[in-house]
């Protein structure tokens, strides 16, 4: 009889660490439990959970509204224009934040310079409340003559070509953008081998459009099954 109770003494000490380790956290990012549940929230505070549409993680802050003072902030994304940047497969990781009850502006920083600001976010003791996030993604994919993918800078214009938005760098591996829905144009010049293109590209929220310059080139694509998420 005296070993269950040994058990059982054990296991609510290590649920109140776990307890103690959120609240002095703040705000941390859920992880799945075998039950497939998320932890629970701290008492006293409320759940923001970010939603992409399944596009995986984006680099945010999030503003208190009622001082404007940032509370937390998260960047899992590399720049667009690094070198270094790719994609991993695997389950994505949802993004959340356990914060005091209050009203807050959850500001989404993209690969342009308009960020996606979602206002008026209200956090609830107890509860989870939703922001979504009205963004979506699109992959360039630079080929050579033999079809192998290239490394190849390029520039994010608004659709008109009026102003440079943002730049990027091509990948021999997947990789993605992140912009707010609309359309845009981008620009590879990549002066050793000659190549100039400006192709158009649409976006729209919770989707992927694969864009294909050089090589056996095709016209862009939506994707509706997405398979792979931003690196960390």
């Amino acid at each position: 009889m005296a070993m269950p109770m040994r058990t059982r003494a054990q296991v609510a000490l290590v649920s109140a660490a776990l307890l103690a380790a959120a609240v002095l956290a703040g705000c941390a990012a859920s992880t799945s439990t075998k039950a497939g549940g998320a932890p629970p929230i701290p008492e006293g505070l409320g759940r923001l959970l970010l939603d992409t549409g399944g596009l995986g993680e984006v680099n945010f802050y999030v503003l208190d509204q009622a001082t404007d003072e940032e509370v937390y902030s998260e960047s899992p994304r590399l720049p667009g224009y690094s070198p270094s940047g790719y994609e991993r497969g695997g389950m994505p990781r949802p993004q959340v934040c356990d914060l005091p009850p209050g009203t807050y502006t959850v500001v989404v920083n993209t690969d342009v310079e308009e960020p996606v600001q979602i206002a008026d976010v209200e956090v609830v003791m107890g509860e989870t409340r939703y922001a979504m996030v009205p963004v979506g993604r699109f992959q360039v994919m630079a080929l050579d003559n033999t079809g192998t993918r290239q490394q190849v800078p390029f520039l994010i214009y608004d659709y008109s070509m009026n102003s440079v938005l943002g730049r990027g760098m091509t990948s021999t591996e997947t990789r993605y953008f992140i912009v707010p829905a609309g359309n845009y144009k981008v620009r590879l010049e990549n002066a050793p081998s000659g190549m100039d293109e400006i192709r158009p590209v649409q976006v729209s929220v919770g989707q992927t459009q694969n864009l294909t310059i050089g090589g056996a080139a095709t016209q862009p694509t939506q994707e509706g099954q997405i398979d792979s998420y931003p690196t960390e």
